[in-house]
């Protein structure tokens, strides 16, 4: 059977989503922000499967941001 797994990300002063986890290696969510859930790899191992071309760019700026609630991919 297929575990529903929930995807949370943590943000920074600016919005810009620093760090990205899987309630199936959490224990304590609080100050993180679900943004999905689902089945599968891209859920249970999100630190690395989940956003496309990783969390941050070649020069180590972050990539995405979250707005109202969801990821965005910046400018």
């Amino acid at each position: 059977m297929d575990e529903t797994i929930s995807v949370y990300v943590k943000t920074d002063g600016q919005g810009n989503i620093v760090a990205v986890n899987s309630d199936a290696f959490m224990s304590d969510t609080e100050g993180w922000t679900k943004i999905d859930e689902g089945v599968g790899d891209r859920y249970h191992h999100a630190q690395n499967l989940y956003f496309d071309g990783g969390l941050y760019d070649d020069e180590g700026a972050p990539r995405y941001r979250l707005v109202n609630g969801a990821p965005e991919l910046k400018d």
